[in-house]
């Protein structure tokens, strides 16, 4: 059985990125051993903190969209309940299980493929039967989703559990500062072993 040539081209591209890896990390151990005043330079040049928040007050944002679909409620409507429609009879009656079986089988192995198939058609039917619901009241009546929408419209802000994220962490840095001998020989046993096993393995 011939090789897969995408297998290869990945295994030969990991080993070179170990490789450089390991260089690398026999580099720094090399600073860490001998000039450890000059990784510390390295080290606050590059441990640059950014912070996450102006990224989280642009993202912990509601967005409405109420007033829209309630204003075209009826083609909004029509459209939801005939892709409803659509779905229901596709995996309800024209969904070919082994057809299906037959086409993904040389990508997944058939027990767990056969599992997703059953999983992806109750899924579609499931949502398909919510979403004709929802199509029909807002083609026909809207305002018998206005109490459902305000029981599950509710913002919870991600803020708070962001905040826990966005502070520095620098006891890592602040150990190798003080054991920076030990730490570099450490790196340099491991970097060197790195380096031989990865050239063994493309020899």
């Amino acid at each position: 059985m011939m090789p897969n040539p995408v297998n290869i081209i990945l295994w030969r591209s990991l080993a070179i990125f170990l490789l450089i890896g390991a260089l690398m990390g026999v580099a720094v151990s090399l600073l860490l051993i001998f000039k450890p005043h000059l990784m510390a330079r390295v080290n606050r040049v590059a441990n640059r903190w950014i912070s996450t928040r102006h990224l989280d007050q642009l993202l912990d944002r509601s967005v409405s969209i109420e007033q829209w679909s309630y204003q075209y409620h009826r083609p909004l409507g029509m459209l939801i309940t005939f892709g409803a429609c659509y779905i229901l009879v596709y995996f309800g009656l024209l969904f070919n299980k082994a057809s299906a079986l037959q086409r993904l089988s040389g990508y997944v192995p058939v027990r767990l493929l056969d599992g997703l198939l059953d999983a992806l058609a109750l899924a579609s039917l499931s949502g398909a039967a919510v979403a004709l619901f929802v199509g029909l009241a807002l083609w026909l009546r809207p305002s018998m989703l206005r109490g459902i929408e305000e029981s599950a419209n509710q913002w919870i802000s991600s803020r708070r559990a962001t905040r826990v994220l966005d502070i520095p962490r620098d006891q890592v840095e602040r150990f190798v500062a003080g054991h920076a001998q030990r730490v570099g020989w450490l790196l340099l046993l491991g970097s060197i072993y790195l380096f031989f096993a990865v050239l063994r393995v493309l020899m």
